[in-house]
């Protein structure tokens, strides 16, 4: 008689081989574009925050804006174990009101591990900008102070390339301009592994809303970005 059992063992333990090299590729390919929403909480630009992060720097460019503003921004992010800290600094162009020079910074701590198709993460953060001399820009002029979670899933695509998918609920806190508030808001988003290096984000956020004079987003925000993580991987 034929003895299989050593054939299933051998396959078994191939296939055991096989699934966490699989999921560490993922982590490679999916999940490199930790830096393309690190400004998100700029003023004009949604909220992205994937729920994993690529040990080490990565650097973005990236756009955003909704119905009455948009901000043009570089972003850089460091990871280190369990910590992600953030920052970007743009130009916000507005209708009807002065351009200005907008900033965001953001610490997140991601529980996505290292080969799991899962994730969620926390996060907080502070943007902002200098307020302008005129009445009506200083009025319309807010720091935003976001703090939520995330949850997302990642896939692989082919062979070497991969995209997560993360949803990242926040409360966020609205200090200055003509009056101080808070409002909930989602941010869905997408970030593509192009290479083990190279990756694209786009996403959108959307929930409550504040009058345009008052500061703040008045409707649904988009974003897109481009990353780069730094180093050999």
């Amino acid at each position: 008689m034929y003895d299989t059992s050593s054939d299933c063992a051998a396959g078994c333990r191939s296939r055991r081989v096989r699934q966490p090299l699989w999921m560490l590729r993922i982590s490679a390919t999916a999940t490199v574009i930790v830096a393309a929403s690190a400004g998100a909480q700029m003023p004009s630009a949604p909220i992205l925050q994937n729920v994993w992060g690529t040990t080490g720097v990565a650097g973005a460019v990236n756009v955003g804006g909704g119905s009455d503003a948009s901000v043009y921004a570089g972003a850089v992010s460091f990871t280190a174990s369990r910590l992600q800290f953030s920052g970007g600094i743009g130009y916000q162009t507005r209708t009807g009101m002065s351009s200005r020079a907008v900033y965001g910074v953001r610490a997140a701590m991601p529980f996505g591990g290292a080969t799991s198709a899962f994730g969620f993460g926390a996060f907080a953060g502070i943007g902002g900008g200098p307020t302008s001399s005129t009445a009506a820009d200083s009025a319309a002029n807010t720091t935003d102070i976001p703090l939520g979670v995330a949850a997302g899933r990642r896939k692989r695509l082919g062979g070497t390339h991969g995209v997560s998918v993360y949803a990242d609920p926040a409360y966020v806190l609205y200090s200055g301009g003509s009056r101080s508030g808070s409002l909930f808001r989602v941010g869905l988003g997408a970030d593509f592994g192009v290479t083990s290096s190279l990756g694209v984000t786009v996403g959108a956020e959307l929930g409550g809303t504040r009058a345009r004079g008052a500061g703040g987003p008045s409707g649904v925000l988009y974003g897109a970005g481009v990353s780069y993580a730094f180093g050999r991987r």
